[in-house]
C-alpha cells in the first residue's frame, strides 16, 4: 500500500511539473518586429500626437476611454506610407479670415503651405478602417478627426483628405520630456501578450508618472541633483527611470491571427 502510496505521489508531483512548464508565462523578444509592432499601438511621446499617451494613467485605461477622434488619429499613424496618397492643389482664393486656402473637393479646403500651394493627403476609408482593426480589434466609428493641432482629416464618401485646416489653436506648452523604457513582454498561458515598461514624463524638473499630472516628489528631488539629465548617458537615464519611474502593462488580446491592444493598467 506504501508503494502504491509513494508511485501515486511521484506521478502527481511528475504531472503538476509539467502543468507548470505548459502554463507558465513565456518571454518574448523585445526586439522582434512584432514586439514593436504592438508597442507602436500605445502611441508615441509627442504629447501632441492624438491626444498625448493617454495610456498612461493612473487608472485602467481601455480603448473606451480614448475618444473616437484620438483613436482614428492613431489608425492614421498606424497606417503604411503606401495607404497614403500625397497630393498638391492651386490655391483657389481666400476664407473670411484672410487665409489664402485651397478647395480640393466640395465642402473640403485646406490652408495654403506658405501661401503658395496646399499639400494634402488621401486616404481609403477601408484602409483607415483595417489600420484602426489592427490596434483596438473592432470597427470605428467614422468621422472627421484632427491628427494634430494645426491638420484634419474630412471624410467624403470612401476617401479621407487630410491637411492644414483653416483655422487651429496654437497651444504653448512648457518643454516636455516623455521617457519610456520597455521592461520584458510575456505571453501568457491564456494566450495574451502583456509588454510591461517604465513611464516617467518631465515638465519643468519636475517628475509626473502619468500622461496627467500625478507627480512623484522623489523622483523630483533626485532630478534636482542632475545639473542637465537630458545630457547624462542613456545607461544613467535608464536606471533613473526604472527606479523614479512607474510600471505599466499593457495587454495584447488576439484576433484571429494577430493582436490588438486592449487595457494598460
Amino acid at each position: 500500500m506504501k508503494e502504491k502510496y509513494y508511485v501515486l505521489t511521484i506521478g502527481l508531483f511528475i504531472a503538476f511539473i509539467c502543468i507548470f512548464f505548459i502554463v507558465k508565462d513565456k518571454p518574448l523578444d523585445l526586439k522582434s518586429a512584432e514586439i514593436s509592432e504592438l508597442y507602436s499601438y500605445l502611441g508615441e511621446v509627442d504629447i501632441y500626437h492624438c491626444g498625448g499617451l493617454s495610456t498612461y494613467s493612473s487608472d485602467e485605461v481601455t480603448k473606451d476611454d480614448i475618444s473616437d477622434a484620438n483613436r482614428l488619429c492613431m489608425a492614421y499613424y498606424n497606417l503604411d506610407d503606401q495607404a497614403k496618397t500625397s497630393k498638391t492643389s492651386a490655391i483657389t482664393g481666400k476664407n473670411e479670415n484672410d487665409v489664402k486656402i485651397c478647395q480640393v473637393e466640395e465642402g473640403i479646403a485646406f490652408s495654403a503651405d506658405e501661401n503658395t500651394e496646399c499639400s494634402y493627403t488621401e486616404i481609403k476609408k477601408t484602409d483607415l478602417e483595417k489600420s484602426y482593426l489592427d490596434i483596438y480589434g473592432s470597427k470605428p466609428k467614422i468621422g472627421n478627426f484632427n491628427i494634430t493641432n494645426s491638420d484634419i482629416c474630412y471624410l467624403k464618401e470612401d476617401t479621407y483628405y487630410c491637411g492644414k485646416a483653416q483655422t487651429y489653436n496654437i497651444a504653448v506648452m512648457p518643454e516636455t520630456s516623455i521617457y519610456r523604457l520597455k521592461k520584458n513582454a510575456l505571453k501568457r498561458f491564456n494566450g495574451d501578450i502583456v509588454i510591461s515598461d517604465y513611464f516617467l514624463k518631465i515638465v519643468n524638473n519636475t517628475c509626473y508618472l502619468t500622461s496627467g499630472e500625478e507627480e512623484s516628489s522623489d523622483c523630483t528631488e533626485a532630478l534636482s541633483k542632475f545639473e542637465d539629465f537630458e545630457a547624462e548617458s542613456d545607461s544613467v537615464k535608464a536606471d533613473f527611470i526604472r527606479k523614479y519611474g512607474k510600471l505599466y502593462k499593457h495587454t495584447f488580446k488576439k484576433l484571429n491571427d494577430d493582436y490588438y491592444w486592449s487595457k494598460s493598467k
